[in-house]
């Protein structure tokens, strides 16, 4: 931002004296409005009566609430728990519901119950005067069907108007106003919308049930015709293909098939048996009759008899023969015993075995019959398979329709039946009473808003008033003075004739108004004269260097050392090439020292217009110059936007965070002091100090003999900065080569404004010569 004074002199006195003028009309208007004090308060006392006459007039308008809860959570004795609510739980269904109340259908009735048509506040009212002389003349006339459902139509609009319906917060209540001229008559209205409300739920309910019941009827009959059909066509298919069932539900050849195929399976388990033991037989007969090699597949009770018989012959023989000699007649009789034994075991095992042969042929027999019968009988069953498939389709068909007559006729008995038991969702919670005070008009906000509205006007007309005469007086002085202008500066002001004129009385308009004219030319001539200037304490030239060479040049590198070098040879007697820079820099601390001490601290504050002026640099001369007379000197960095003395001074911005005495550092080898007021802080950012650290900074300045504050640019400087506050004297550092680009004179008044009544002076710097290079002596 370019600083004010930085410009043209002539149009930064113009820009000053207008700041000037707009000050005078704030304060202007503000005594304005300070004369007019009784004025505006009449006006407003007026506007607040005026509204509280006309609320009087107003027909107060009431409102009753009453509660209804819907509870989409409610299920019906009779339903699933097990099926989901269909009702849901969404904020959607509550809007629904909040439509419904405000419908048609729920107002309708309220209207018709109520005869809100005949009511004055929602409908036509009674018949006024006019109207009875009207129907006197013309006799009564009766009202069409149309207009009377267009004046029910119109009231039932009006009961929606003056009805309000919402949702209480995020719950399921849901809250019926009505609006009306008498209290009770709203609560009526709210408590008749919501039972209205309720009412509706039922018959709708009621009215679903019954369409419900008339559906399934209807579809009762058709599902009846339906089985009626499909099983008359079941028993003709049967009769045209000749199709038996059995009483499983099977066809006949289907039984019969898996009769036949049942008895062929115990037959071939039955031949397969005899097969067996006719081998069996053949084999002992094949190898021998003999009692021992007989098995247990001749199962015969006779064989087993002689077995035992043969087995004790057997004995008997071989103990007489272990006693007596073979031709013993015991032996012998003993051995023929033993052979008409096995002799009759052959006999009995031929006999059986003629016997399973028998049987064996009856089973092979028995086997090729049932054989031939299933042959027979699976014809049969392939003959009637293209007709059973038909078959099943009908059944088919005819079970689904049965399934579905008797689901639809179990509903519809259910529905007649248990149509009265159900469950309402909703219910009214809190029935409206009758309100005590009117919701309008709201009679003491409108009067405090009159009130308000009165002052807000009032204070208009009396600064429009007073402007309109100022501009007024204004046009009437300018305008002859313009229409002669050469007669009145021809004329000088310290004219016989105007001075007798004007002591006398007798002078004109246009003498008085250029008399006038004159004194304020005089006046502004007088205060521009008196522009304040500021004091000049010091000319600080370039800092110079000397090359290889030997020749002396200005300083271009960092400015640091040289200052510390100037300074030090300047205190210790020895001459230099900056031996004039130093002598100027001990001129400004002697300036400094000669500041009266306030608050046992003395602190001194440098500015200038821009960066670029050398300010930085004359502060740290400055702090080495004291500290070389044995002073103790604190240098404090708050320049916001370079930083030079937190960056050349090595400043570590984790050690600036604590409290402000903490960041205090010693600088030995330099002899001073020093602190950062800006480390840490955004860049470009002026911080303005609290209460807390400029009392912090105070008690840290009383420590030290001299305080030197790099501070911000003049044009951010404020005179409520706390560092203003407790600076005891202020230096501008202005560059000689740009002290052509500056307005010297508004420079001035802005620093000895800020200022005030302590000293302040000016330090032109980098004089005599051209700097090549700018940046580090800024």
């Amino acid at each position: 931002m370019t600083p004010p004074y930085i410009a043209d002199p002539d149009n930064a006195d113009t820009r000053s004296q207008e700041r000037d003028n707009l000050a005078l009309d704030v304060l202007s208007i503000l005594q304005i409005v300070r004369r007019r004090i009784p004025l505006i308060l009449a006006l407003a006392f007026v506007f607040a009566v005026l509204t509280a006459g006309y609320s009087l007039t107003l027909t107060p308008i009431f409102s009753a609430s009453s509660q209804v809860l819907f509870d989409p959570l409610v299920r019906q004795p009779f339903d699933d728990p097990n099926r989901p609510n269909r009702t849901g739980q969404s904020s959607e269904v509550i809007d629904s519901q909040i439509s419904v109340i405000h419908s048609d259908t729920v107002l309708r009735p309220v209207a018709r119950d109520n005869n809100l048509v005949d009511d004055p506040f929602f409908g036509e009212g009674r018949p006024g005067l006019f109207s009875q002389l009207k129907s006197l003349f013309t006799g009564n006339t009766q009202k069409d069907a149309a207009t009377l459902e267009a004046q029910e139509s119109a009231t039932v609009e009006a009961l929606a108007d003056a009805t309000v319906v919402k949702r209480v917060g995020q719950t399921y209540v849901i809250s019926i106003s009505a609006e009306s001229p008498s209290p009770t008559q709203a609560a009526v209205l709210a408590n008749a919308i919501a039972e209205s409300y309720l009412s509706d739920q039922k018959r709708q309910a009621s009215r679903v049930s019954n369409e419900a019941a008339s559906q399934i009827d209807d579809r009762l009959i058709d599902l009846r015709e339906r089985l009626r059909q499909a099983e008359s066509d079941i028993q003709k298919f049967k009769a045209d293909n000749k199709l038996q069932s059995s009483n499983e539900g099977l066809l006949l050849t289907e039984q019969e098939l898996s009769g036949v195929n049942s008895r062929l399976i115990d037959a071939r388990s039955a031949l397969a048996q005899a097969t067996a033991k006719y081998d069996e037989i053949q084999r002992v007969l094949s190898n021998g009759v003999d009692a021992e090699a007989i098995g247990d597949v001749v199962n015969s009770s006779t064989i087993s008899s002689l077995r035992q018989q043969y087995a004790q012959a057997a004995r008997n023989e071989a103990q007489l023969l272990a006693e007596l000699l073979p031709s013993h007649p015991s032996a012998i009789r003993a051995r023929s015993q033993l052979e008409s034994l096995r002799a009759l075991i052959r006999d009995e095992v031929r006999r059986i075995a003629e016997s399973t042969r028998i049987d064996l042929q009856v089973s092979q027999e028995q086997v090729a019959k049932l054989e031939q019968q299933l042959d027979s009988t699976r014809g049969l069953s392939n003959v009637d398979e293209a007709a059973s498939i038909k078959l099943r389709e009908l059944e088919t068909e005819a079970q689904a329709t049965r399934q579905l007559y008797e689901i639809a006729l179990s509903r519809a008995k259910e529905i007649s039946q248990l149509e009265q038991v159900v469950l309402p969702n909703a219910r009214i919670i809190s029935p409206a009473t009758p309100p005590e005070s009117p919701i309008y008009p709201k009679r003491k906000i409108m009067v405090i808003l009159a009130g308000m509205l009165g002052l807000v006007i009032g204070t208009i007309l009396a600064v429009s008033g007073e402007a309109l005469r100022i501009a007024k007086r204004r046009l009437l002085s300018e305008f002859p003075v313009m229409a002669a202008p050469s007669a009145v500066l021809a004329e000088p002001a310290s004219s016989p004739v105007r001075l007798e004129e004007s002591a006398t009385g007798t002078a004109g308009p246009a003498s008085k108004l250029a008399q006038l004219r004159v004194s304020r030319r005089t006046q502004s001539l007088k205060s521009r004269d008196a522009t304040p200037e500021l004091r000049e304490v010091a000319k600080l030239p370039w800092l110079s260097q000397t090359d290889r060479a030997g020749n002396t040049r200005p300083l271009s590198s960092d400015a640091i050392s040289a200052v510390q070098e100037t300074i030090e040879r300047f205190a210790a007697g020895r001459k230099g090439p900056n031996q004039r820079f130093a002598r100027e820099v001990d001129r400004i601390v002697t300036d400094i020292l000669k500041t009266p001490v306030e608050n046992s601290a003395r602190i001194s504050f440098l500015t200038s217009p821009t960066l670029g002026h050398g300010q930085t640099v004359t502060a740290f001369a400055l702090a080495l110059s004291a500290a070389q007379r044995d002073l103790d000197v604190l240098l404090a960095d708050g320049e916001p936007k370079q930083r030079m003395l937190s960056h050349d001074l090595s400043v570590d911005p984790d050690e600036q965070a604590g409290p402000l005495r903490d960041r205090v550092t010693d600088y030995e080898e330099l002899g001073i002091s020093f602190v950062s007021l800006v480390s840490g802080l955004p860049k470009y950012k002026h911080h303005r100090m609290n209460i807390r650290e400029a009392f912090e900074f105070a008690d840290i300045a009383r420590d030290y003999d001299l305080v030197i504050i790099d501070g911000v640019a003049l044009p951010q400087l404020a005179d409520d900065d706390p560092l203003v506050g407790l600076s005891t004297n202020f230096l501008v550092t202005v560059a000689e080569r740009e002290e052509g680009q500056i307005s010297m004179p508004i420079l001035a008044r802005d620093l000895l404004t800020i200022a005030g009544n302590r000293t302040a002076g000016l330090v032109r710097t980098m004089t005599g010569a051209t700097s090549p290079k700018r940046r580090k002596y800024a």
